[in-house]
């Protein structure tokens, strides 16, 4: 089993599952969205995620100064490719997205809505204000499902998805230590993990580790790379990387590691659950740098990176504000990096040969 295929698939899967067992289907545009309670009431979560064809269909809504990933949502919502969601879920992240909820409500008109704001700091009043929010969308869900909230449920929605992130990231290990894993198949891994129902993804991730854990190693020889940056779903870019003579080991996305290094504890499942999004290492659009380049350092040495490629989307202004601090961090580290910016048009030929020579300036050291 391929996760690319599972990727091309998951819309497919989501509508057929919605069909069969009517469970009713709610987007997310952010990670911080809490899967676990959606799932909870019965609900399927599906992270909005893709590229439209026509980006220009969102410029009658968004101005064109806008990042090309919040353009391409847009223009799939106006194209009717997630028509059959129920409602939609966010969690405060950048301006961008946030403003990109409210359009999409006002336009789109879903059957349900609600916006979650998680505080940014880890203190006892954020553990509180936290527990509010959820309470909130909770009661919410209760008037929109017809089903009253449960601590059994909510548990059990908790053990499944912690055991897939626990898989996912045991994908990760085995990367970092030689198993011959594309980072492009972990990418479509990650979205897949984000889309389609946990109970069919998470036999399918069963599967995969059991049949990666009996590969042999791969070459050792390639340079360990970590990838950084906001959206990054171009998979002939990551495929790219690992021609040329990288091996993307590790990332610090909006899908990704970051959503697996912290477990969700024993306990009062809200409770937990509220201390596991809290304590997530946090993006750029949520972070100070203090607590940043904390997570970046940690991932640089558990996963023993020789290298860091940013990747950054036009007019990604969290990111980018970010990257000068991170760059004379790795600077004073010792650790070759480069960063460009995509656009619209994805992979470029320009890109393509920044790429090259930038591992060629790797042979040379």
């Amino acid at each position: 089993m391929n996760f690319r295929d599972l990727y091309e698939r998951r819309l497919d899967i989501v509508k057929e599952q919605k069909r069969k067992n009517g469970s009713p289907v709610i987007g997310t545009f952010c990670s911080y969205a809490p899967f676990e309670i959606l799932h909870s009431f019965g609900i399927i979560p599906v992270r909005i995620w893709g590229e439209s064809g026509n980006i220009h269909k969102a410029d009658f809504l968004l101005q064109t100064f806008i990042c090309p990933p919040v353009r391409h949502l847009m223009a799939l919502g106006l194209e009717g490719r997630y028509d059959f969601l129920d409602g939609i879920v966010h969690s405060y992240t950048c301006d961008a997205v946030c403003g990109l909820y409210n359009i999409w409500v006002r336009n789109l008109r879903p059957g349900f809505s609600h916006l979650i704001s998680l505080p940014y700091m880890e203190i006892e009043e954020a553990a509180s204000y936290t527990m509010t929010e959820f309470r909130n969308l909770i009661e919410k869900l209760e008037s929109f499902t017809g089903k009253k909230f449960s601590k059994e449920s909510l548990k059990r929605s908790i053990t499944l998805y912690s055991e897939a992130r626990s898989l996912m990231k045991d994908i990760y290990n085995l990367k970092m230590n030689g198993i011959s894993v594309s980072y492009a198949d972990i990418s479509a891994m990650n979205i897949c993990g984000q889309t389609l129902p946990v109970e069919i993804f998470l036999p399918e991730l069963r599967m995969y580790v059991k049949n990666v854990k009996g590969e042999e190693s791969g070459s050792r020889k390639k340079r360990k790379i970590l990838i950084s940056g906001s959206v990054i779903s171009d998979t002939s870019l990551m495929d790219f990387i690992e021609e040329t003579g990288g091996n993307i080991v590790a990332d610090d996305a909006c899908t990704g590691l970051r959503l697996l290094r912290n477990v969700i504890p024993e306990g009062d499942p809200l409770q937990s659950l509220a201390g596991y999004y809290l304590t997530i290492p946090r993006c750029s659009s949520r972070a100070d740098f203090p607590s940043r380049r904390e997570y970046l350092l940690e991932t640089l040495t558990d996963f023993d990176i020789d290298a860091v490629i940013f990747i950054h989307q036009k007019f990604c202004d969290p990111h980018l504000s970010d990257h000068p601090f991170l760059k004379k961090l790795l600077d004073e580290s010792g650790i070759p990096h480069m960063q460009f910016e995509l656009e619209g048009d994805g992979f470029t030929g320009q890109v393509r040969t920044r790429i090259e020579s930038f591992f060629e300036m790797l042979e040379r050291r």
